[in-house]
C-alpha cells in the first residue's frame, strides 16, 4: 500500500483521516496538538515521505511558533533524530 493510500486514524478520538490529518487533531483536540509529543510523530511522517531534517524542522516550527533549535533539540532527547 502506497503512503498516500495508507489509512490513518486519529490517536485520539479514533475516527479516520484524510490529509491533511494534522489538521483534524489540531482543530478537533487543541490541547493535544499543542504538546510537545506530536512533534515526533509530525517529524516521523515528514521524514517518512521523503522531506529531509532541515524541511521537517521548519515546518514544525512555523505549525507550532516554535524555534527550529527548541524543535530539534526536543526530537532529539526523545531519541526522535
Amino acid at each position: 500500500m502506497a503512503y498516500e493510500e495508507e489509512s490513518r486514524f486519529c490517536p485520539y478520538c479514533g475516527v479516520k483521516l484524510k490529509h491533511p490529518y494534522w489538521q483534524h487533531v489540531q482543530k478537533k483536540h487543541p490541547d493535544k496538538y499543542s504538546q510537545k509529543e506530536t512533534w515526533v510523530k509530525l517529524y516521523q511522517d515528514y521524514i517518512g515521505v521523503g522531506m529531509d531534517k532541515e524541511t521537517s524542522l521548519k515546518v514544525i516550527s512555523e505549525l507550532f511558533n516554535a524555534t527550529e533549535d527548541e524543535i530539534e533539540s526536543f526530537l532529539r532527547n526523545a531519541d526522535a533524530l
